[in-house]
């Protein structure tokens, strides 16, 4: 029996340990507890545990039960099911351990006493406090977790940047490289697309050359094969053509004249075959007349030149009584046709002439020619196209397709051609000209500027180009190059010859430059030959530039006649009106009424000028005639809101209209942008002092006298004795 009580007592003492091990588990601290917490047990190993424990429970087993429990419970402290069963486990044991207590069976000197109240309290609060370190320790844990995923996040997206930074770099280099590489390939694309284009013209020369010399040669074997007896003949033929090319070689046209008589005196009858002797003739009567047509090109008198011309003319036209189709011929019958400005006879000849040979160049450009004459630009712009096609080489070509397309007003088309022309001949002047007057349309002035430069690089004679130049750098405020341009010009100037505009242009130059006397001096010159201007807005604008300038200069009644001169020339010369009208006002005393009169008159013209409103309020308010200033200061405040100048007249007019309240709003605001307006703040205060309020009056003036002590300080004075 000793040691059964043992065994009870250790039993129970086993209790209380355990208990104390469950309170040890629950105060272990967040680390561990976390821990476990954190370990979920599988649903099939919990369940399995579960079943243990009931079947030792159900054997009265309980110690082994508690042990089961023990292990669920070191896993999650928290298991509400676990608790459950471990609360009944250790009732049922008690109650075990009670009846065996009373059979006697319990050793008299072990003596346990457990308070399962207490132990239940005490597991509560341990779980309570555990549960509430958890829930510390989660909320540090979470804080933690969250700071981290900022700080890695922030760093994601830093690092995000500067990989996007890199990506756009990189990106941005590739496409500079590509963009090079493209540049680069279009370019030798280009050089080697020139070199076929330019090795494709050279055989399609030759073979056109080969294709007339076979013709030719043909229709030479053809005679000869049929009548063999010609042979002799054709050779003497050729024979004094080739004597006459040469006798106009050497400058002999009166040799060659008679070569080329006796050629055809030589022609062969024929022996009744009609479809190749005439077509023999017509082509040595070709022949003969390209022989003369060239050489009048060459001429070196117009005497010679016009011979020959009628020479080529003459054989042209047999030529052509022989064979209609002799290209040649009608390409010579309509140049001279275009050279005697018969432009409907040349488009016919030279119509004819590009129908039976349309591959040459010559014959679309000259064709071309001759529709742009004839203001037919849609078919001259066809024709100067082919020409192009045909040989791409020739500049004149080029240039005259970009004359056509600019007449088409096709002003993009026309700058490439023109560009392409001075690309082909760097010397090509009137290409650089038309480039650099479509760019001052485009307003590209910079690229105006280099394209007239070439021209005076080309030919530094060219006064158009000077002049032009020279407008462009006034219009860019580049004054003294464009003083140097027009002085260029006019040193070009023919002698004895006069240039208004010229004069007029290097006038206002010098007048921006505020060389007064210079510009003077050549606003007088302009005056005086204006007289050969047709154009009355010219020469009006000329008599008013002398006429500003006798103004600047001082010379007031000269001013004043002269600018009664434009307004004869050009009654509605919107400058000359306004700036007689104030020339009017400046007087002692002012007219008023003439000036007023010549602002209205410019009013009519252009309600919304600026200076007109402006000077008609200052008319108005001269004439006192408050309400009307109000009005046109208004509108010229409204006109340029900024401008304090009208603001002031226009509180001198509410002022003198007694509408106070206005003048004080209206000179406050002046005041905000322009503090040291001084006048403003006196007559600021005479408005109070009108008002009455003489307070505020002497506010603004001692603020004068403290600010600017110098300023106006005798009327400061007076008005301020009035005031006391």
């Amino acid at each position: 029996m000793s040691g059964f009580n043992e065994m009870k007592e250790i039993s129970g003492v086993r209790k209380i340990i355990i208990a104390g091990c469950i309170i040890a588990i629950l105060l272990s601290g967040g680390g561990l507890a976390a821990k476990f917490a954190l370990k979920a047990i599988k649903a099939s190993e919990k369940n399995n545990t579960f079943s243990l424990v009931n079947l030792y429970y159900s054997k009265g087993e309980y110690d082994r039960a508690l042990d089961k429990l023990e292990l669920i419970l070191m896993k999650n402290p928290e298991d509400k099911e676990a608790l459950e069963l471990m609360e009944k486990i250790i009732a049922a044991k008690e109650n075990s351990d009670d009846g065996n207590k009373a059979s006697g069976n319990v050793n008299s000197n072990v003596n346990v006493t457990l308070d399962t109240d207490g132990l239940e309290m005490a597991m509560k609060s341990s779980i309570d406090s555990m549960k509430s370190e958890l829930e510390k320790n989660n909320r540090e844990l979470n804080r933690q977790l969250e700071e981290s995923n900022r700080e890695l996040n922030r760093q994601i997206e830093k690092n995000n940047a500067e990989a996007e930074k890199n990506r756009k770099v990189m990106a941005d280099l590739m496409k500079k490289q590509q963009e090079q590489a493209a540049v680069e390939k279009a370019r030798q694309e280009k050089i080697i697309a020139q070199q076929k284009a330019a090795e494709e013209e050279r055989k399609r020369k030759e073979e056109v050359q080969k294709k007339e010399a076979a013709e030719k040669k043909a229709a030479e074997e053809l005679i000869m094969k049929k009548n063999a007896a010609l042979k002799k003949e054709i050779s003497g033929v050729n024979d004094e053509i080739q004597k006459g090319k040469t006798a106009l070689n050497s400058g002999s046209i009166a040799s060659a004249i008679e070569y080329f008589k006796k050629a055809v005196e030589l022609l062969p009858v024929g022996d009744g075959d009609s479809s190749v002797e005439p077509a023999f003739s017509a082509s040595k009567n070709s022949e003969i007349a390209e022989l003369f047509y060239e050489a009048s090109q060459k001429a070196s008198s117009p005497e010679d030149k016009k011979q020959l011309e009628e020479l080529a003319v003459e054989y042209a036209k047999n030529a052509i009584q022989l064979d209609p189709k002799a290209s040649s011929s009608q390409y010579i019958l309509g140049m001279d046709a275009y050279a005697k400005k018969d432009y409907r006879s040349a488009l016919q000849y030279l119509t004819k002439a590009v129908e039976n040979n349309n591959g040459n160049s010559h014959y679309y450009y000259n064709l071309g020619r001759v529709q742009f004459q004839m203001k037919k630009f849609t078919e001259a712009k066809y024709s100067f196209a082919t020409s192009c096609q045909l040989d791409s080489r020739y500049a004149p070509a080029r240039y005259n397709l970009g004359i056509t397309n600019k007449r088409l007003n096709d002003t993009k088309a026309a700058l490439s051609d023109f560009r392409k022309a001075h690309e082909i001949d760097n010397q090509h002047e009137n290409a650089y000209l038309e480039e650099a007057r479509i760019l001052v349309k485009m307003n590209d002035s910079a690229g105006a500027i280099s394209a007239y430069k070439n021209v005076v690089r080309i030919n530094n004679t060219n006064r158009n180009a000077l002049n032009e130049l020279g407008t462009v750098y006034s219009s860019e405020k580049k004054y003294e190059e464009a003083e140097e341009a027009f002085l260029q010009s006019l040193a070009l100037l023919q002698s004895g010859t006069e240039d208004p505009l010229t004069y007029y242009n290097l006038s206002t130059v010098l007048f921006n430059e505020d060389k007064m006397t210079d510009a003077l001096s050549y606003a007088k010159k302009a005056y005086e030959s204006s007289g050969s201007l047709t154009d009355n807005r010219f020469r009006a604008n000329i008599i008013y530039n002398y006429a500003l300038l006798c103004e600047k200069t001082g010379n007031v009644d000269d001013a004043i006649l002269k600018y009664g001169e434009v307004l004869k020339i050009s009654p509605k010369h919107l400058k000359t009106q306004i700036n007689l009208g104030a020339m009017y006002m400046n007087m002692n005393p002012p007219e008023a009424d003439a000036a007023l009169s010549l602002f209205l008159n410019a009013y009519e013209i252009d309600k919304n000028n600026f200076e007109v409103n402006n000077n008609l309020g200052s008319a108005y308010l001269a004439k006192e005639d408050y309400k009307n200033a109000i009005l046109y200061f208004q509108n010229a405040l409204k006109l340029d809101s900024k401008n304090n100048d009208v603001r002031y007249n226009l509180a001198q007019a509410f002022a003198s209209d007694r509408q106070y309240d206005n003048s004080i709003t209206t000179y406050k605001e002046l005041l905000k942008t322009s503090p040291e307006n001084y006048d403003g703040y006196i007559e600021l205060a005479k408005v109070y002092m009108a008002k009455g309020d003489n307070e505020t009056a002497a506010k603004y003036l001692e603020f004068v006298q403290i600010k600017k002590p110098d300023f106006k300080a005798s009327v400061i004075k007076s008005l301020l004795q009035t005031i006391k």
